[in-house]
């Protein structure tokens, strides 16, 4: 669909709108059952108008545009598109006709940012992935032609705008495509004075732009401060049409509640039942337009108060470059309204890392620090699978045994009897966890089960799979040493400079690459002196851990140094992961669904596909995992409990800061949060502390990481 750039010109008036309406209905019906619900509807939508629809509760509104915006079908009747017979099967129809329906809930997710939401299911692409600099000119540039100025940055998530602010960002998000009608249902319900008034005023500025604008309510305020006709139902039927002015309070109320009045309308004006004739008002502003006259005394107070909580939540990312205390000032502004990020659980490495060190001096050690990477990666790499699921809101409770499958079939085709190539190996493992995962996303999706069911009812099978694909064995090892070395093996020292030197140096030129971009197109930036602290804060980080990887942390019989294998296979997947989620369309209707799956489907994405394919890529990822595991045991054996294993995982991804509930999280979090449940076991090891104790301990903090989550989640909910 291209983007109408209606806006550039200057806004038409009213008296230049074509004649012929846009939208033409005749006779229109919808029944369901014996209830009929709309009753020969006839109704002219003129282009450059307010066309107020009103009716009291069950009067047939919403079903009435239902039908115009492809939910339902019209039963009976026509509807007549710019002077043609068309039938709308669909939205998406409705939509490439030019029709867009702004719903009463909105259908915005709260976790998404204002550009990613006015884009949702038509982003912008540029060589295949999102165009993220394109769609924030477009967003801020819309937003500035519908004169919407409360919404200080495009970039802050709609879950910290206020109610007129997300009404705002709804309608934007209507208008900015190839839109010539626009349904407004309910624009201004549950909103305060000065929010009404400024959504008011967009929808009077919607027609002074040449739309057609349909705005259904049930405040008469709000109706005559802005409606030129109204369109009256009672019961589906139209008792009522009109110009606004022809029409006051107590006439309305009595065609919307009884159908029909013993009081006559002005000549422009068709009502039900009329007898005599009521006093026209002047012309100009109707009598009773506008908000009434209580509204004066908050409306300052209210406005401010909008303004800066507009201000607030966009300092961090204002138009063009910061500075660097503004900056930090915008940061803590966040961390103290609960978006933390990742902030509590790297304090809580090092805290956890501080109270291990003084308990006993070789936490810190270089063996001891490499052998607690080895032993987390497992949980980080199937971590990584369970985020895609977490964050649709879902939760797959058989990856453990999943992981299994991948080790045992990685194990299986390596046997002398076998004699396939490690390479073979693995794709057919990968292939086998990915069909797992599609098959358990196909039931949940097409068959609409639970997938707490479908997956334990996963958990049980799979591992009597998994023993039956081992037989009688008990343990088999693996003989090949390819398959051994990746969670054994280590890379010389040279080795281990080279690829975290070529690592730093392709994050440092993207980073800076991606600010001077933005910087030229005059798009929010941070300060250049926390680019550069990014930039070496990486490489300090890569340079950390080639030394401690490089010190010789064997014996001395068996001298071992170098950088294990699992770390860079641990950061390939974080990387591959983070950039699927993050710059692809599939990543952001993940993060659209967890957020609000209402909001995904309405606009027009494939939720069966997208789950579905969420749940293959867990697969995919446990399996990964399954390989390191058997890897480093160099075998596999039918005592592997997935069933523990699986929710060390869910641990992992939860107290590195994945969101139970849905629409929040990142493969990063799965990363972190293994670290610390290794650090947990590792540092309890240490000290001699029983598996009891342990297991204790890693429930406390699976406690504290949920309550956290929930902590957010509910000021988020209440915040406006």
């Amino acid at each position: 669909m291209v983007e109408a750039d209606r806006f550039a010109a200057p806004p038409e008036t009213r008296a230049s709108v074509a004649a012929e309406p846009p939208l033409r209905l005749r006779g229109i019906e919808k029944h369901f059952g014996a209830v009929q619900a709309v009753v020969g509807v006839d109704l002219d939508v003129p282009a450059g108008q307010v066309t107020a629809l009103l009716g009291d509760n069950g009067a047939g509104k919403s079903v009435l545009i239902k039908c115009v915006a492809g939910i339902y079908e019209p039963d009976g009747g026509e509807i007549f598109w710019e002077g043609r017979h068309v039938h709308v099967h669909n939205p998406r129809e409705a939509v490439e006709l030019g029709i867009e329906v702004v719903y009463q809930d909105l259908a915005l997710c709260d976790n998404l940012d204002v550009v990613e939401n006015m884009f949702l299911g038509r982003e912008r692409l540029r060589n295949g992935l999102l165009d993220e600099d394109s769609m924030e000119r477009g967003a801020a540039g819309t937003l500035a032609d519908l004169h919407v100025t409360t919404v200080r940055s495009v970039r802050q998530a709609v879950a910290s705008l206020s109610g007129g602010q997300r009404q705002s960002v709804a309608v934007a998000k209507a208008v900015m495509w190839n839109s010539k009608l626009v349904i407004l249902d309910e624009p201004t319900a549950a909103l305060g004075v000065a929010q009404t008034k400024q959504v008011l005023e967009l929808v009077r500025r919607l027609a002074d732009q040449g739309l057609a604008v349909i705005m259904i309510s049930h405040n008469l305020n709000d109706v005559f401060a802005v409606a030129d006709r109204l369109a009256i139902l009672y019961l589906g039927r139209l008792v009522g049409i009109g110009k606004a002015s022809e029409f006051d309070r107590q006439l309305v109320v009595e065609l919307m509640t009884t159908g029909r009045s013993a009081r006559h309308a002005g000549p422009a004006a068709q009502i039900v039942g009329e007898a005599e004739p009521i006093p026209r008002p002047p012309e100009g502003r109707h009598p009773e337009a506008g908000p009434p006259a209580e509204r004066g005394a908050r409306q300052e107070t209210e406005a401010a108060a909008e303004e800066s909580a507009g201000a607030a939540a966009g300092a961090a990312v204002g138009p063009g470059p910061q500075s660097f205390f503004g900056y930090a000032r915008s940061l803590w502004s966040r961390v103290i309204s609960g978006q933390s990020g990742v902030l509590p659980v790297v304090l809580g490495v090092i805290l956890i890392a501080v109270i291990f060190q003084t308990q006993n001096g070789k936490f810190l050690s270089a063996g001891n620090l490499v052998n607690l990477l080895v032993q987390g990666s497992v949980f980080m790499l199937i971590g990584m699978g369970e985020v895609f699921v977490l964050l649709l809101g879902e939760i797959d409770l058989s990856l453990g045994y999943v992981a299994g499958i991948g080790g045992t079939v990685v194990t299986e085709f390596v046997q002398p009897e076998s004699a396939r190539p490690w390479w073979v190996a693995i794709l057919a493992a990968l292939a086998a966890t990915a069909a797992l995962g599609a098959l358990q996303g196909t039931l949940i999706t097409r068959l609409r089960l639970p997938s707490f069911v479908v997956t334990l009812a996963g958990l049980l099978g799979f591992q009597g799979l998994m023993i039956e694909l081992l037989g009688a064995g008990g343990t088999i090892p693996i003989p090949d040493e390819i398959i051994n070395n990746l969670a054994n093996g280590t890379l010389s020292r040279a080795g281990g400079w080279i690829i975290t030197a070529a690592v730093v140096i392709i994050f440092a030129v993207l980073t800076v690459v991606r600010d001077r971009q933005r910087r030229r197109s005059g798009l929010s930036t941070p300060p250049k002196t926390l680019v550069g602290l990014k930039v070496l804060a990486a490489a300090v980080a890569g340079v950390a851990i080639v030394l401690v990887c490089n010190v010789d942390r064997g014996v001395p019989a068996f001298p071992l140094s170098g950088m294990p294998w699992v770390i860079p296979i641990v950061f390939a997947v974080l990387v591959a992961w983070s950039f699927l989620l993050g710059r692809t369309r599939f990543g952001r209707y993940v993060y659209a669904i967890g957020g609000s799956a209402e909001a995904a489907r309405r606009a027009g994405i494939n939720l069966a596909w997208i789950r579905t394919l969420a749940f293959t890529l867990a697969g995919l990822t446990a399996g990964i995992g399954g390989i390191i595991y058997a890897s480093r045991l160099r075998s596999i054996s039918t005592s592997f409990d997935g069933g523990t294993i699986v929710l060390y995982v869910v641990a992992t991804a939860v107290i590195g800061g994945t969101s139970l509930f849905g629409g929040r999280g990142h493969p990063l979090h799965a990363v972190l949060g293994g670290i610390v449940i290794a650090a947990i076991v590792n540092g309890m090891a240490l000290l001699g502390l029983s598996a009891a104790i342990q297991l204790m301990a890693t429930a406390l903090v699976l406690l504290a990481s949920i309550t956290v989550d929930v902590v957010v989640r509910r000021r988020g909910e209440t915040a406006h």
